[in-house]
């Protein structure tokens, strides 16, 4: 959860400082085949699962393959979300007597389906949520209230205080309450996990709501034709959008530090910073009726087009990302007489030549175009071994290498894989090996790496690593002992295209490392990559772990 204070000095830091990253983007379609895609959400598999307005399930691989999951009666799917239970949730409206008007449904991967009925037909069951208190929280748009189901099937209702507030969309916020949209109450609301309910005026009906990179909220204004913020403490901004009679709908949070939203009317995808900066970008299927948004599992932006009966995808490409990176390369002195080098191999895979660049990053400074690097060109089928990379550049030190190639070769990337090693001379070599990672690889906004800490730590000194991409990073990092009591809580705030590696009690504020334990990484805003270096004190042998994902 990102605390007020975090939120706090982030936006302090990105207005004092600035974001200095260009943005471009590419838009691709898919047919969806199941008819009318609606909302669209990333399932507990790697896929994107979407409703329509028929009875059906969709399913879509990040390559594109769709697949069609028929669900019991004659109705609609509507809003669909991961439940705690690795499952999908789903609300459904229908029209067949056989089954109940408004349910929540769950379908497993597998395509199994169970019902759980709403006792009022004419509640009509709409947007839902995990939330945060391991329960499915949904909106009962006629009914006027808001749901509460356990994976068990134990369901709780909320009437709102408001009569005909008819309330939409609901999404899980930075303060682990529940906030919501009144489309006819002209309200947020906000509902704590033990049913309290609190409503904020706006000017106009909202729709779609997302928990923002900053911890705040932010909707849909669609006949108003803006994008909303509400902070915790109910402070309301608009933002007009410049294409008029767009009509926001949809709006998620991406992997780049903004919120994306549709817009139905205008045939566009939006882009919305939080400091209010608006981008558009028209898809290329005219009259589509963009509606659900959702960031994929491989960091781009995942979309519904309604009346094309496709899925598009955005891809949100900060310019300035590599297409490879390296995490750490070094070429310098260590502890206790080890000298520490990085050697590099190149492989062109593809039938046509490929060359780039290789761009040194040095530790402890913002990368820009004047850092040192090392062009090369391959044939086809061609391997390059570069002994020593950094001395190849005719410089020295510690950092990260960013690995690029020229638009000449065809898309194609080369297979990239490096060995940091401490040279010992005549006594030889001890290291480990690196392949180049993507920028998909890194942590994304709202997830987490775990590091553990070497249970010896009179024999092994660890350090611990950072590598941010183009956009700037704020993470919080909770230290654990091995028994998993929390030692600390910290947060980080780190600028784009940036590494840092440091003595882990130095990272760590001067925190002492409790033997055995463990390091979360919690990355809220930005991209990046986390790795712990532990090194042998006795014979210099380093090792490397990358913050292994875990949900």
């Amino acid at each position: 959860m990102v605390s007020r204070n975090r939120i706090a000095l982030y936006a302090t830091l990105i207005l004092a400082l600035g974001t200095p990253v260009s943005f471009a983007q590419t838009i691709t379609e898919f047919p969806a085949e199941s008819g009318i895609p609606f909302r669209i959400t990333t399932g507990p598999d790697g896929a994107l699962w979407f409703t329509t307005f028929a009875s059906r399930i969709g399913r879509i691989t990040t390559a594109g393959v769709v697949t069609d999951l028929p669900v019991p009666g004659v109705g609609t799917t509507i809003d669909i979300t991961t439940g705690p239970d690795g499952n999908l949730w789903f609300t459904y409206g229908n029209t067949d007597s056989a089954f109940p008007h408004s349910s929540v449904r769950r379908i497993t991967p597998a395509g199994v389906v169970t019902i759980f009925e709403v006792p009022d037909e004419r509640s009509e069951t709409w947007g839902i949520t995990d939330g945060q208190d391991g329960a499915l929280w949904f909106t009962e748009r006629s009914g006027n209230k808001i749901g509460r189901l356990t994976t068990a099937g134990v369901l709780t209702e909320f009437p709102l205080p408001t009569a005909g507030s008819s309330p939409t969309d609901i999404a899980g916020g930075s303060d682990g309450a529940l906030w919501f949209t009144e489309n006819g109450g002209n309200r947020i609301g906000r509902i704590t996990t033990d049913g309290i309910i609190t409503e904020f005026p706006i000017s106009s009906p909202a729709t779609g709501i997302a928990r923002g990179p900053d911890g705040n909220m932010w909707f849909t204004q669609r006949s108003a034709n803006r994008i909303g913020r509400i902070t915790p403490e109910g402070d309301v901004t608009e933002f007009p959008l410049p294409t008029a009679g767009s009509g926001p709908v949809q709006i998620a949070n991406g992997n780049d530090g903004a919120l994306w939203f549709t817009e139905r009317d205008a045939n566009q995808i939006g882009r919305i910073t939080v400091g209010g900066a608006i981008s558009e970008y028209p898809i290329p299927t005219p009259a589509s009726s963009p509606e659900g948004i959702t960031l994929g599992p491989d960091g781009n932006l995942w979309f519904t087009e309604a009346l094309a009966d496709k899925i598009g995808r955005i891809t949100p490409r900060l310019e300035g990302n590599p297409g490879q990176l390296l995490p750490v390369v070094g070429s310098t002195v260590g502890v206790g007489g080890s000298f520490f080098r990085t050697s590099v191999q190149l492989h062109n895979p593809a039938t046509i030549p490929v060359s780039g660049r290789i761009v040194f990053r040095p530790s402890g400074t913002t990368g820009s175009s004047g850092d040192p690097g090392l062009d090369f060109t391959l044939a086809p089928g061609q391997t390059q071994t570069i002994p020593d990379l950094l001395p190849a550049m005719g410089t020295s030190g510690l950092g990260s290498a960013d690995v690029s190639t020229t638009l000449g070769s065809g898309g194609n990337i080369p297979v990239v894989s490096a060995r940091v090693f401490n040279d010992a001379g005549a006594a030889g070599t001890t290291g480990f090996g690196l392949n180049a990672l993507t920028p998909g690889e890194a942590i994304q906004p709202g997830h987490r790496g775990v590091l553990t800490i070497p249970s010896d730590l009179t024999n092994f000194r660890m350090n611990i690593g950072v590598r941010t991409l183009a956009a700037d990073v704020l993470m919080t990092l909770t230290v654990r002992d091995a028994a998993g009591g929390v030692a600390a809580v910290l947060p980080r705030f780190f600028r784009g295209t940036y590494h840092e590696q440091q003595a882990a009690s130095v990272f760590l504020n001067g925190l002492p490392l409790p033997p055995g334990g463990s390091i979360t990484a919690l990355v809220e805003v930005g991209r990046a990559i986390v790795y712990g270096a532990t090194v042998d004190n006795r014979t210099g042998d380093p090792s490397l772990q990358l913050a292994a994902p875990v949900p």
